[in-house]
């Protein structure tokens, strides 16, 4: 290989060389990337950035920081991968792309704040009560009506216009025990992985999930010493950083004997149930010490039946629904006909499929930073597809689709709310007659 040391990949070697050479060039990708429908650049779509790797790896191009922003120009959304005719993941050289730019350039000082401070250290649980306060006096409103947001540009324009729920002042790791019992004897004993997102601001998620599980009769550890997932840092490239989350989570989980760990997040879920393995060469046994799965996949796969039991009989007005795929659960998970399966037994809510519910919502993490236009106009092709279908409410399983399709549905006056499969799933149980609760 013509590649000098001085400029040498070594991570895109190590692991990703022969998918970069197994490429066809045949332009799959282009028919179902988000990216490249909006701009049409070759650059856009995972062709391209084969292309531009392979031409790195053998010493053609230098990096440099047009590059790096090239390899950013991607939401990891896994949609190439599906129908890649030769079975690449493109998505995971382009992580390992950026995350060689992160090494040789290092990171700027504002998504250094984000990754390493507020995701890395743990340090957004520590302003929960400050983003309480101003959800509470709408101060978010208020920001909004003097413009603040512009400043910042489109996403953050979008994105202040995002419903929050109400939030509690403290995070909600420092709100609920690491132990809790349910109220008969257990069925078995199941770890929550809590996440950044749901420690913080969307609680409504964790709360739901936890109480299910304990309507359900489970035994639910909440380990104390947990972080961020990582799955930031690895869409970031911030390898490093990921790596010490693996320790930090893997150490939590692994001290308790579990026959699951749950999660709610569909970012959080990719991160320990693809991410992980990937990066240690281990399987979630060994590496956390027990299966991972989804809320909606573990309740839709065990407990459908006891859930049946737990609904309302009283018949009412249904309320029409519509269902976000998130490319996280969807195309990452293979989870897309468990959430579908829980909302179906509701008897208050009538789903109605939007069309293309699997498209990309535009978030993807920093890109809807780094690429503010593209960003908005894949949200706002999301929006139409919503607002098509006549439902009062878009479900969804990912903190990060929530914050993104909600602020879009916002901006434009549209009285739709957003909300996760297991809040309006808690709901009905909470109504059901034959309930304890």
């Amino acid at each position: 290989m013509s590649t000098s040391s001085e400029n040498s990949l070594s991570l895109i070697e190590e692991y990703y060389e022969e998918q970069i050479i197994r490429c066809m060039k045949c332009g799959m990708c282009q028919s179902i990337c988000p990216v490249y429908y909006e701009d049409s650049l070759e650059t856009g779509c995972a062709r391209g950035k084969l292309a531009l790797s392979e031409a790195l790896l053998h010493g053609k191009l230098e990096p440099n920081h047009k590059i790096e922003m090239i390899f950013n120009k991607c939401l990891l959304c896994h949609a190439c991968a599906q129908v890649c005719p030769v079975g690449l993941s493109p998505d995971k050289v382009f992580a390992a792309a950026r995350a060689e730019m992160v090494k040789r350039y290092d990171m700027p000082w504002i998504k250094s704040l984000i990754y390493r401070k507020l995701l890395g250290e743990g340090k957004l649980s520590s302003l929960t009560g400050t983003l309480s306060l101003a959800n509470r006096l709408k101060l978010f409103v208020l920001a909004r009506s003097l413009s603040i947001p512009k400043i910042f540009g489109k996403s953050a324009i979008r994105l202040s216009f995002a419903t929050l729920p109400d939030i509690p002042s403290k995070p909600f790791l420092d709100r609920f025990p690491e132990l809790l019992e349910p109220n008969s004897k257990p069925i078995g004993t199941v770890g929550y992985f809590v996440g950044c997102a749901q420690n913080s601001v969307f609680q409504d998620v964790s709360e739901a999930s936890v109480n299910i599980l304990l309507a359900l009769g489970y035994r639910v550890i909440i380990p104390k010493d947990q972080g961020c997932c990582g799955f930031p840092h690895y869409g970031a490239g911030d390898f490093e950083t990921l790596k010490q989350k693996i320790i930090q989570n893997s150490s939590a989980f692994k001290k308790y004997k579990l026959d699951a760990i749950i999660i709610s997040c569909a970012t959080g879920g990719s991160g320990l149930k693809e991410v992980y393995p990937e990066m240690t060469k281990e399987d979630n046994l060994k590496t956390l010490g027990a299966n991972v799965y989804d809320i909606s996949e573990f309740l839709a796969l065990k407990h459908l039946d006891d859930l049946k039991k737990m609904m309302p009989t009283d018949k009412k007005e249904k309320i029409k629904i519509t269902y976000h795929d998130a490319c996280h659960l969807n195309r990452l998970q293979g989870i897309s006909s468990q959430p579908r399966q829980l909302l179906s037994i509701m008897p208050s809510y009538e789903l109605v499929e939007m069309e293309n519910s699997t498209k990309c919502c535009g978030e993807g993490g920093g890109f809807t930073f780094y690429y503010q236009d593209i960003s908005s106009s894949i949200a706002n092709r999301k929006k139409e597809t919503i607002k098509n279908t006549g439902a009062k409410v878009v479900v969804l399983g990912c903190p990060g689709c929530r914050a993104q399709i909600s602020g879009a549905l916002k901006q434009e006056g549209l009285d739709i709310d957003t909300k996760h499969t297991v809040c309006l799933l808690w709901d009905e149980i909470k109504k059901g007659k034959d309930s304890n609760f």
